[in-house]
C-alpha cells in the first residue's frame, strides 16, 4: 500500500452502531454523510460504470508494466509490448533485459555489487519493510486512532474497508514473506535453493525462530475478528501488532547479520535466481493475468449491467488482490522507480476529485481515463469503491 499524502478521507462511516463522542467528530460525520448521499445518488449510473471500466483498464496496464519490468522484453506478448512502449521502458530501470536479470546477476551490474548486497537489499529488507508496515501502519494506525476515541477517522484509515478485505490483505502480506523465505509459491517448508534451506544448514536454531515468527504473525492476523473496521481494538489486535513487530525485528536484527557473516556468493546467487524467477516474476505474471480477467469482467458488466455480471467482477477484484498483496515484500525496484505502487494502491482516495470525475459531462471511457492520472483517483481502491458497499458487491437495481 502507498499512503496517499492528501489529508482528506473518503466517504462516511457506513457501519451502524459505532459511537462517536466528540463534537468535532459529530460535525465530520455530518459532512461525510452529506457527501455520501451525493455520491451514492450516482452509484451504478452509466457514468459510474464507465469510470469503473476506465479504472480497470488502467489497473490492467499497470499490472502488465510491473510484470514486464521484471520479466524482460523477450517474455512479452505483442499486446504487452505495445502497452509498455518498447525499449525506452527498460531504459528507465537501467535494465534492458528486465529487473530480474539484475537481481540474478549481482556483481555484473551497477544495481547490486554482490550477491550478499543483493540478497540483503531485496529478499530480506523487503520482508522487514512489509512486516513493519502491516503491524505499525495497516493494523497499528487504525488501532491507535480508535484507542484515542477517533472512531470515524480510525475506520476511514483501514485499507480495503469497502470490501471487508482488510484481514485477507494483511495475511497475504505475510505470505509474501513466507514465499520469499521458503523459495516457493505457497510453500510452507524450505525449498531447494531457498534462503530458509541455507539458514537451516548453517544455523538450524535461527531458521526455526524465523519460521516461528512468520507463522506467528500469520496466525495472529488470521485470529483477528473480521471485518477489521468493526474490530479495531482488543487483545487479538494487540497480539497481531506485536507478532508483526517480532517478525520485522528478527529479520532485521538476526537475519541481516547472518546473511552478512555467512556471505557465500555462489549459494546466494542461486537463491536470488530462484527468488526472482519463481517468486517475483511468477507473482506478477499471476497478477497481470488476473487483472486482465478483472478488466474483461468489468467490460462484460458495463455491456450488460446485471447483478450476476457485477458479482463476477467483484470476485475478480478479490482474486487480483491476492497476488498484489503477496507482492508487497518486493516493492523496491520497478514498483518504486516507475511509480506503479502508488498508481495501483494509493490510500486513502481523494473524495473531491472522484466526485468531480463522476459528476462532470465526460461520459466515454477514454475520456475518463484521461482524467484519472492522479494516483488518488485510480487503482485497486477506486475500483473497490465502485464495486463494493458494506463488504458486499453493490446491488444492481
Amino acid at each position: 500500500m502507498t499512503k496517499n499524502k492528501l489529508s482528506i478521507y473518503f466517504l462516511a462511516l457506513l457501519s451502524a452502531g459505532m459511537v462517536v463522542s466528540s463534537c468535532d467528530e459529530d460535525d465530520d460525520d455530518k459532512k461525510q454523510d452529506d457527501f455520501d448521499a451525493k455520491i451514492e445518488a450516482l452509484a451504478l449510473t452509466p457514468k459510474w460504470n464507465n469510470y469503473l471500466q476506465a479504472a480497470s483498464e488502467e489497473l490492467y496496464e499497470d499490472c502488465v508494466k510491473l510484470y514486464a519490468a521484471w520479466a524482460g522484453p523477450e517474455q512479452l506478448t505483442a499486446e504487452e509490448t505495445e502497452i509498455v512502449g518498447g525499449a525506452s521502458f527498460y531504459t528507465q530501470l537501467n535494465a534492458p533485459n528486465g529487473y530480474a536479470a539484475l537481481v540474478k546477476t549481482p556483481g555484473d551490474n551497477s544495481e547490486y555489487s554482490s550477491a550478499t548486497v543483493a540478497i540483503e537489499g531485496t529478499l530480506v529488507q523487503g520482508s522487514v519493510d512489509i512486516a513493519g508496515e502491516v503491524g505499525e501502519q495497516k493494523i497499528g494506525g487504525p488501532n491507535a486512532l480508535a484507542k484515542e476515541g477517533k472512531t470515524t477517522q480510525a475506520v476511514l484509515e483501514v485499507e480495503s474497508w469497502y470490501s471487508f478485505n482488510s484481514l485477507d490483505d494483511y495475511a497475504n502480506n505475510i505470505v509474501s514473506i513466507r514465499n520469499s523465505y521458503f523459495g516457493g509459491m505457497g510453500a510452507t517448508t524450505a525449498q531447494s535453493n531457498s534462503l530458509s534451506a541455507f539458514v537451516a544448514e548453517k544455523d538450524a536454531g535461527l531458521n526455526t525462530q524465523l519460521i516461528a515468527a512468520i507463522n506467528g504473525a500469520l496466525s495472529a492476523i488470521n485470529a483477528m475478528n473480521n471485518p477489521f473496521r468493526n474490530n479495531l481494538t482488543g487483545s487479538k489486535v494487540d497480539a497481531a501488532i506485536e507478532a508483526c513487530a517480532d517478525l520485522a525485528e528478527i529479520f532485521e536484527g538476526q537475519l541481516i547479520p547472518f546473511v552478512q557473516s555467512h556471505a557465500n556468493e555462489t549459494a546466494y546467487t542461486a537463491i536470488l535466481q530462484k527468488y526472482a524467477d519463481n517468486i517475483v516474476v511468477v507473482t506478477y505474471a499471476d497478477m497481470k493475468n488476473k487483472a486482465k480477467a478483472l478488466r474483461d469482467a468489468v467490460r462484460a458488466y458495463v455491456a450488460a449491467p446485471t447483478q450476476n455480471n457485477l458479482n463476477t467482477a467483484a470476485d475478480a477484484w478479490r482474486a487480483t488482490r491476492i497476488p498484489w498483496e503477496q507482492s508487497e515484500s518486493f516493492l523496491y525496484g520497478p514498483a518504486d522507480v516507475l511509480g506503479l505502487d502508488p498508481s495501483l494502491d494509493s490510500w486513502p482516495l481523494d473524495q473531491s476529485d472522484i466526485y468531480t470525475i463522476l459528476n462532470d459531462n465526460k461520459q466515454l471511457v477514454d475520456d475518463i481515463r484521461s482524467e484519472i492520472g492522479d494516483e488518488a483517483v485510480r487503482g485497486f481502491h477506486t475500483i473497490e469503491l465502485l464495486l463494493f458497499k458494506n463488504g458486499q458487491p453493490r446491488v444492481v437495481k
